[in-house]
């Protein structure tokens, strides 16, 4: 199982939000790229990076940003948050991101959709509560059942999945075990489990899933996982 250590970006600043909700924003870093060559420094590898301004406004702000911290990384990086055209796809494989992150237009623009098959490096957002897919920065529900995005994702040809239980993100609430064995269960597709993970006991977990990824963020900042221990459980 990879490792994928999370960096949320808003207006610049490395931060963490709770269940995706604005007003209850928590700054760790003002400098993104220092805090990147530190995780490094401890071992981190692969990253996942989402810009929280352009998953709000459905364009992404954070590009030079995002660029720069490309140059830092040397594993596996997938980068979200607002990427809803062609030319923002471009921009992002021109800058060597690994994995392009798209959610909401693929899932409420069944030609969009069908388009990403011309990719190889496309990551699905899946964002679920209470059952229900959820678009456009987890504010309304997707006019889709989960079992016909997860054929038309099979039939486009997308890399991996990205499941996040929104209910748990940010909750330190522990990985959605069941959620993310039904979605397994239904797919060939790589799944990346987002959302809970609160120490290295859902790591254990996890990995005994046989998932492709998951993704430690606030579990990191809060410091009830340290790299090093994280690092034990990666491929």
């Amino acid at each position: 199982m990879k490792i994928f250590f999370a960096m949320d970006l808003i207006e610049g600043e490395c931060v963490r939000l709770v269940r995706g909700d604005f007003a209850q924003k928590t700054v760790y870093s003002d400098d993104p790229l220092a805090l990147v060559d530190q995780m490094k420094a401890a071992g981190a590898r692969d990253f996942h990076i989402i810009d929280l301004d352009g998953a709000r406004t459905g364009q992404p702000t954070n590009r030079e940003l995002i660029k720069s911290l490309r140059g830092r990384i040397e594993g596996y990086l997938e980068v979200g948050g607002g990427i809803r055209t062609d030319e923002e796809i471009a921009y992002f494989r021109g800058c060597g991101v690994d994995g392009v992150i798209v959610g909401t237009r693929a899932l409420t623009d069944s030609a969009f959709f069908e388009g990403l098959s011309a990719y190889r490096n496309i990551v699905l957002g899946l964002d679920m509560y209470e059952g229900r897919l959820m678009v456009k920065g987890w504010q309304e529900a997707a006019p889709l059942t989960l079992e016909k995005v997860l054929d038309d994702a099979a039939g486009v040809g997308v890399m991996a999945l990205l499941c996040t239980n929104i209910a748990r993100d940010g909750m330190l609430a522990g990985a959605d075990l069941e959620g993310l064995g039904r979605i397994k269960s239904m797919t060939d597709i790589p799944i990346i489990a987002s959302g809970g993970v609160a120490d290295t006991n859902d790591l254990r977990k996890l990995k005994e899933e046989g998932l492709w990824a998951c993704i430690v963020g606030k579990a990191y900042y809060e410091g009830r996982i340290r790299i090093e221990e994280a690092m034990s459980y990666a491929d």
